[in-house]
């Protein structure tokens, strides 16, 4: 009996349990106390219950099934849909993490069913989702910026990446720099060199684009300057930049036919939002060229008037010839400085910029330059040294020949936000270009013997509108805009170029489809110039007796001066796709661009001083088309950054400035009243365009960075296979940064070496140049960087060294390598002091 109870006591146990993991029945009655007899009735009632709960078992099977479902969320700002960082997600009241740069989270491990998602940031109201899980789902939430932030907003979202590949300098990489001219801080990114024909006369080159090929702007203005010389540098101060972006490939729906070969953005820094005053002072001192550079910048918002802030900024730099490692350039000084300011004011979604800039600049150009006749150039190239060296001083003294430059540029901008429309940008921009070039002349003459005067207005209108969603992670955005340009040149002086005006317009639309791990961009653009120049009868018969023009082409060739009109109609296409793989991404962009020729291009007829060559223009040149394909691999990981890029570039109509063959296969020679120079002339070849360039950055040790890149382009003109002029050569350079915390009394200690090494340039042809090109070269340098912090402000120290070996050297797209070496060895000590008495938020 005692036996039969027992069993019957498991059995009811066993029962209550099944009932209480199916929660499908409600609890059996509880079992009798130990002592008391149970009924007998009882006993088999709850019999037949056993197998009713059997069908209950499988029934709670989907809540025991592993919760395996994955949440994609995906935080955008709610007006610009930019990606939003560091946004911290809980699923059901669980911390799942916070978004990372991309604005992306995935949270595993999900139950199927209803789950309710909370997104927040400090300065983003906060944010909560009810959303049902069947299986792995994306979800998109769009944050609104808090109130009290709205008045300190920077401008607007950034952009999506650049289709083409991109370098930008800031922060400490452009610190480095501080003390060069622009072609000089842009030199060690990959792709770009330099070409010039003296110390401080030196432009960008751009996977072997330049000048008029490639686009320079400047707070968001395309620079308008004499920028055809191969001797004109840029009238702009490194120092006015807060960033310096080299877009690397065809940007002409972007930018304009100007920039069919890239593009070097110059950003001012932003002005301050937060009351009180900020700003910085440099110092540097330069032994090579002795001399130094001075720039400070003083910016301030005010508390009594919300948002109204403002700037002012200026440098001085002033340079004595620097030596080779044998002898000095004479005659290569600079004189340079630059002042400007800007004051901002915002309102609600209403925001509107003034600003003003004159940079002023006296550069000598070298004595060496010079020739008497063509035996002396060619006896100059059998040289180590120029002729007359000895008489070569390294002085502050800058005399004839020197150019003297001033530009001026004002601007005026108003930026107003509309819900559900966008952001509407005007921008008004007025430059005026001197540049007054000084030849050795009778001492009686005090004036320059060549005076260019440039007039450039700009009116840029442009619609980024708002972000169009199609889904919860695709979306369309873009912009669209017109432009229009009037431009006088007026030129007094011996023949070189003759006076023109200009008019020209344009409209673009650009539009990005926007996906959680693909962008695909396109764009198109269309633009008109009509422009009318002036040429002298006799510098008219010149370029008709030189065949670079038909006696009838320009007003049937009758008058004086004889007018010659153009009218160019072009048209920029651009298709791009960019694809994510984590921490990787794949672009690829395929463009068209037509540029039409330059003023010089069309109507040089002359020599200058600093340009020690006879141009002739061709005035009857049609635009230039270019068809480019660029694929570019990057890679940005927590110790590693990479980017490759390959590219071909297809250009019908290339307006290439070469020297003059003639009959014998020689070059030839132009003998003036002021020497004997080398005939340069204008044609158009259709020319191939292809090469590769990239870097990559490790972060082998905490304490250690290794850094190297590496470019390499070749062009032929297609006709005959030939190579093309002023092609940069192969370079690799490689860098090693030792960092520590602390060396004294300085903290962020950092000790750089370096090496470039440039290949000779072995495709050339001697029928397109007038020497082989010079041989290759390696360069050392070096830095040692720290910080010293007085009253929590940072005073950062740098020693830094060029061409530590003192090598001897030419650069194969210099005019100077024709005459003499580059500059020897140089130390440079940089002291930067930056101020903060701003607010805190």
């Amino acid at each position: 009996m005692k036996m039969r109870r027992a069993v019957w006591l498991v059995a009811a146990a066993v029962i209550v349990a099944g009932a209480g993991v199916a929660q499908a029945q409600p609890a059996p009655p509880a079992q009798p106390p130990p002592g008391a007899p149970a009924p007998a009735p009882t006993v088999p009632a709850p019999a037949p219950t056993v197998p009713a709960p059997a069908p209950a078992v499988p029934a709670p099977a989907p809540a025991a099934e592993p919760c395996t479902r994955v949440l994609d969320v995906h935080a955008v700002d709610a007006r610009h849909h930019a990606p939003l960082a560091d946004v911290a997600v809980l699923v059901d009241g669980a911390y799942a993490g916070a978004t990372e740069a991309g604005g992306h989270l995935l949270a595993p491990g999900l139950c199927a069913g209803v789950v309710t998602v909370n997104a927040d940031r400090p300065d983003y109201l906060p944010v909560e989702v009810t959303v049902e899980l069947r299986g792995d789902r994306s979800l998109e939430i769009e944050l609104t910026p808090r109130p009290v932030e709205v008045v300190v907003l920077e401008d607007e979202a950034p952009p999506p990446p650049d289709m083409r590949a991109t370098t930008t300098l800031a922060g400490a990489a452009l610190e480095r720099t501080r003390g060069k001219g622009l072609a000089d801080a842009v030199a060690e990114v990959p792709g770009v060199t330099q070409l010039g024909s003296g110390s401080a006369m030196a432009k960008p080159v751009v996977r072997g684009q330049f000048g008029r090929r490639l686009l320079l702007l400047v707070d968001g203005i395309r620079h308008r300057a004499q920028e055809w010389g191969l001797d004109h540098a840029p009238e702009i101060d490194p120092f006015v930049a807060d960033a310096i972006t080299v877009v690397r490939g065809a940007a002409g729906v972007q930018y304009g036919p100007d920039a069919i070969g890239g593009a070097v953005v110059i950003a001012p820094p932003a002005l301050p939002t937060r009351p009180g005053y900020v700003g910085d002072v440099h110092l540097v001192g330069i032994s090579n060229g002795r001399g130094g550079a001075i720039a400070g910048r003083l910016q301030a918002a005010f508390e009594r008037v919300t948002g109204l802030a403002g700037q002012v900024a200026g440098s001085y730099r002033r340079l004595a010839a620097p030596r080779t490692p044998d002898y000095p350039l004479d005659n290569t000084g600079t004189d340079e400085w630059n002042l400007g300011a800007a004051v901002g004011y915002r309102r609600g979604q209403a925001e509107y910029r003034l600003a003003y800039t004159h940079y002023q600049a006296r550069l000598g150009v070298c004595a060496c330059l010079h020739v008497e006749s063509s035996a002396d150039f060619f006896a100059q190239l059998e040289r180590a040294q120029p002729l007359g060296v000895e008489l070569y001083r390294a002085d502050f003294d800058i005399e004839r020949p020197y150019q003297g430059v001033g530009h001026d540029l004002a601007l005026a901008r108003g930026r107003w936000t509309r819900d559900h429309l966008g952001t509407i940008t005007a921008t008004y921009a007025f430059q005026h270009d001197l540049r007054e070039e000084f030849d050795v002349v009778r001492q009686a003459t005090t004036g320059p013997q060549f005076k260019f005067r440039l007039t450039s207005h700009d009116l840029d209108v442009a619609l980024a509108h708002d972000p169009i969603h199609l889904s919860d992670h695709l979306h369309l955005r873009g912009t669209v805009g017109v432009v229009g340009m009037a431009q006088i040149h007026s030129y007094t002086g011996l023949p070189l170029v003759p006076d023109h005006v200009a008019g020209g317009g344009g409209v673009y639309a650009i539009e990005r489809l926007i996906g959680p791990t693909i962008d695909v961009e396109a764009g198109l653009r269309y633009d008109v110039l009509a422009r009318t120049a002036s040429i002298v009868r006799q510098d008219y018969l010149r370029l008709v007796r030189s065949g670079q023009l038909a006696m009838d082409a320009c007003a049937g060739g009758v008058g004086d001066p004889v007018d010659c009109r153009s009218r160019f109609h072009t048209v920029s296409a651009s298709l791009g796709a960019r694809r994510a793989f984590g921490a990787a991404a794949v672009k690829l962009d395929l463009s068209t661009a037509s540029r039409p020729p330059n003023p010089d291009e069309q109507y040089l007829n002359g020599t200058a001083p600093t340009f020690p060559v006879l141009g002739l223009g061709k005035p009857d040149l049609g635009p230039e088309t270019t068809y480019s394909a660029t694929a570019t691999v990057e890679y940005q990981g927590a110790r590693v950054a990479a980017q490759a890029s390959a590219y071909v570039n297809r250009i019908d109509d290339y307006v290439e400035f070469a020297p003059a063959i003639g009959a014998d296969g020689r070059p030839i020679f132009d003998v003036l009243i002021r020497g004997t120079f080398p005939r340069f002339v204008t044609q158009p070849v259709d020319a191939l365009f292809w090469g590769a360039d990239g870097g990559v950055t490790v972060r082998a040790l905490p304490w250690l960075e290794l850094a190297a890149t590496a470019a390499a382009v070749r062009a032929k003109d297609r006709r005959d296979g030939s190579f093309l002029a002023f092609i940069p050569p192969d370079r690799v350079r490689a860098a090693a940064t030792v960092t520590g915390a602390r060396l004294g009394p300085l903290r962020d200690v950092s000790a750089t070496v370096d090496g470039t090494a440039t290949a000779r340039q072995r495709r050339y042809d001697l029928l397109s140049d007038l020497a082989p090109p010079p041989d290759g070269y390696f360069l050392l340098g070096a830095e040692l960087q720290g910080t010293l912090r007085i009253d929590d402000q940072p005073l950062t120290f740098a020693l830094a060294g060029q061409n530590l070996t003192n090598a001897r050297y030419r650069d194969y797209t210099s005019l100077l390598r024709y005459f003499a070496d580059q500059p020897g060895w140089q130390v440079l000590l940089r002291v930067t002091g930056r101020f903060d008495a701003a607010a805190q938020p």
